[in-house]
């Protein structure tokens, strides 16, 4: 029942919504919002203190209406500097440009204990190449880190390698897929005897 009665009220408020729409915008002056019950009462409460205050709620003051039309706001001049205390510009090339290779802003200053993700990619890198000259010991040492944590993150991690193939083996890989190819081929017509000769019809004998 609560979806019947849901879609019943829904379709009743959408009910020329067009027509009600033009109905208040085609209206000289607006209908004003209801007031507060709290807001309501103190104003019925000052009417009734003062019955004089309802007729200036509902007579237009001339006198404050000739002072809202002679007030305006007039600008001569340039723009004025708000900032005239800041001698800085804008730089008008807005690229960022970062030192390491990874996007992002690494710190210049890292305190001991810390490392940047540009420091232990180098280490890791040193380490496989050379591992018995960049030892764990020494990589430690040379960014300020617990040897521990070094050891553990050359176990742990590797940077990726590029590997060119020569140029042999390069060829021989491009040639492979057609020999595969035709050994496939060749027994293929092995099993279905495609080169077996086919036997010729006998002659038919006449009376």
């Amino acid at each position: 029942m609560g979806i019947v009665g849901s879609h019943l009220t829904r379709n009743l408020r959408r009910f020329n919504v067009v027509g009600r729409t033009e109905r208040v915008i085609d209206k000289e002056k607006p209908t004003r919002a209801p007031l507060h019950k709290a807001d309501a009462e103190r104003i019925k409460q000052m009417i009734k203190d003062d019955p004089k205050m309802k007729e200036e709620l509902l007579n237009k003051s001339s006198v404050h209406e000739g002072n809202l039309k002679d007030v305006y706001v007039t600008s001569t001049g340039d723009l004025p500097d708000v900032y005239t205390g800041s001698k800085a510009k804008l730089p008008k090339n807005r690229e960022q440009v970062f030192a390491s290779g990874f996007l992002m802003e690494e710190p210049t200053d890292v305190p001991k204990g810390r490392y940047t993700l540009t420091q232990i990619v180098q280490c890791i890198s040193d380490h496989h190449g050379d591992k018995n000259q960049f030892t764990a010991e020494i990589l430690a040492k040379k960014i300020n880190i617990d040897v521990k944590t070094m050891e553990n993150i050359l176990k742990y991690y590797r940077v990726f390698d590029i590997h060119i193939p020569d140029k042999s083996v390069i060829e021989k890989q491009t040639s492979s897929p057609k020999q595969a190819l035709l050994s496939i081929f060749n027994s293929l017509k092995d099993d279905l005897m495609l080169e077996k000769p086919t036997k010729k019809p006998k002659a038919i004998e006449k009376d």
